[in-house]
């Protein structure tokens, strides 16, 4: 409906004051009470791969049927987490996808030396070499950037990548790479 009126107030079939009325009785955020100043490249991108919100992402803790109890820790890594996910733009699935392959590398490493951890990261580092050649480095930046960035405004991220080999996965990192290119396509239709 927000729409609707936007379009109403452009043609001029209703004023400032009745659409600001009902934006407010649709309670519609400031943010989407304007024109749609997105260029026709983000306007794409946000239809192929919508963003999720933080409560769309589906985030499981423990062995399901086996849930620990959400300690005031865990809620604030889980509200964490949601943001990072959300704030990078991430499309539902993706971010349930990546959610579930760090657990999995959380697992598979959680009882590794540091030697075996350090194996480990040059067995990944080779996966990532056979699958992107050249282009490795370039796309690590991008990702690297996009990680920094998103670190920058909900610290902890980071932390989270350098945590037990997590980062160093081949899977993980393919799907950083992957979504980088979707959020620095994003962030350049932005204009920033």
């Amino acid at each position: 409906m927000a729409g609707w009126i936007k379009a109403d107030l452009a043609a001029g079939k209703m004023t400032q004051t009745q659409a600001d009325k009902a934006f407010a009785q649709l309670n519609t955020p400031l943010e989407q009470r304007g024109p749609d100043t997105r260029s026709d490249e983000q306007k794409l991108l946000d239809a192929q791969f919508p963003a999720a919100k933080p409560e769309d992402y589906i985030i499981h803790y423990g062995i399901p049927g086996q849930e620990p109890e959400m300690t005031k820790e865990l809620k604030a890594f889980d509200t964490s987490a949601r943001t990072w996910m959300s704030s990078a733009g991430l499309p539902r699935e993706l971010g349930n996808s990546l959610v579930t392959t760090i657990a999995k590398v959380a697992q598979q490493t959680q009882r590794m030396t540091a030697d075996q951890l350090e194996t480990y990261g040059y067995a990944e580092f080779e996966k990532l070499q056979r699958a992107h050649g050249p282009t490795l480095e370039e796309r690590l930046r991008d990702a690297g950037r996009m990680v920094h960035e998103l670190d920058t405004q909900h610290p902890g991220l980071k932390n989270l990548l350098k945590s037990r080999g997590i980062g160093d996965s081949a899977m993980v990192a393919n799907m950083l790479i992957a979504h980088a290119q979707i959020y620095h396509a994003r962030a350049g239709a932005k204009g920033r």
